[in-house]
């Protein structure tokens, strides 16, 4: 085709015509212009076509990692549930009637097993680092992904506090009163799976009748039950938004699998 051109040219100048050598060579360009043009709007397409393709890999990823954190955040949400109505329990317990021990073991190990809600972030956090989060072209979504990692901020301050009350306070006052082995069988949980359970031991029923006796007692049960309130209304708060997110997430996926 080069060949071709510059024959034209060649005969143009050869017969001496030079308006019409210059229009063709106007035209020329005018065709070699149109062809650039042409080839960066192609390349524009298959760059396009990059991201579009990537952003669907990005949304799929991400749609299993919060699918992961919504199965994880209901498995600990009910632990802390369980929790959280142990401790309403005992503090509604009425020592001056008749019990059995065990109940209150099986109470104060169900008040134990709390748990924290760790969320998975290896795919946002590798997302954002990389710089990728633009590649994201609704709006809505990629908000919603920017305020991911700050819904987590103030459960963290709850699990922090819960734990530090935790350790600071209830070990010290339940030992005066209850071995702690007599709620080791309350505590089997399945992702902590062990071979062992530690027997109970036998003690005067008079020790649980003064712990739930105890002003001080009753005061700790309380201050755990509000910090543990606090982490649960959380996580009613983030299972909101991860159940919302992935709506967005889904939306934005072309062809769900």
């Amino acid at each position: 085709m080069i060949k071709f051109f510059r024959h034209i040219r060649k005969s143009l100048l050869m017969e001496n015509k030079t308006s019409k050598y210059f229009k063709y060579a106007i035209g020329e360009i005018i065709l070699v212009v149109i062809g650039i043009l042409i080839a960066l709007q192609i390349n524009n397409w298959n760059e396009k076509q990059k991201d579009l393709d990537k952003e669907q890999q990005i949304l799929l990823s991400l749609r299993e990692e919060f699918r992961q954190n919504i199965e994880e955040l209901k498995f600990d949400h009910s632990l802390n549930e369980g929790c959280l109505n142990a401790i309403v329990a005992l503090l509604n317990f009425d020592p001056t009637k008749n019990f059995r021990t065990q109940t209150i073991d099986s109470l104060l190990g169900k008040m134990y097993n709390y748990a924290t809600f760790d969320a998975r972030l290896g795919v946002m956090n590798d997302i954002i680092s990389s710089g990728n989060l633009e590649l994201i072209q609704d709006e809505k979504l990629k908000y919603a992904l920017n305020q991911w990692t700050g819904e987590l901020d103030d459960y963290r301050e709850d699990i922090i506090i819960r734990r530090e009350y935790w350790v600071n306070n209830m070990p010290q006052i339940l030992y005066k009163h209850i071995p702690l082995r007599n709620i080791d069988a309350s505590m089997n949980r399945s992702d902590y799976k062990r071979n062992i359970t530690i027997e109970p031991i036998e003690i005067p029923k008079d020790n649980y009748v003064t712990f739930l006796s105890s002003l001080e007692v009753d005061s700790m049960l309380f201050d755990y039950y509000m910090n543990q309130s606090y982490v649960t209304i959380n996580e009613n708060t983030i299972m909101q938004f991860l159940e919302e997110t992935i709506e967005l997430i889904e939306a934005n996926i072309k062809e769900l699998k």
